[in-house]
């Protein structure tokens, strides 16, 4: 019985070079899927880069146009009462002619 039990486990097994291929094909398959898995974080990791990188550039645009428009804003306000203020100066000094004239008349 040991006889057999021995040679059972020492000979060869017909199948045994079919079983080698296929053992390579399926380590061949399991390499392919782990370079895809690779690749396929890669670009997953670029494209979240560049949605950061775009997220960046628009919103430092809308900071820029946002201080331009509070910029404007501030100007427009200085510039009314610069124009508020000339006007009293220039009634002023209308008023000062006036009397002026009316005091030599």
């Amino acid at each position: 019985m040991e006889m057999t039990t021995t040679y059972r486990y020492e000979r060869t097994v017909p199948r045994a070079a079919a079983l080698h291929r296929a053992l390579a094909r399926q380590n061949a398959r399991i390499r392919e899927t782990e370079i895809l898995a690779v690749e396929k974080a890669a670009i997953k990791e670029n494209f979240i880069k560049t949605q950061i990188a775009h997220w960046n550039e628009t919103a430092d645009g809308t900071a820029e146009r946002k201080i331009l428009k509070r910029y404007s804003q501030t100007i427009e306000q200085e510039l009314k009462t610069a124009k508020i203020q000339l006007l009293n100066v220039r009634r002023n000094n209308l008023k000062a002619l006036l009397e002026t004239e009316k005091k030599n008349v």
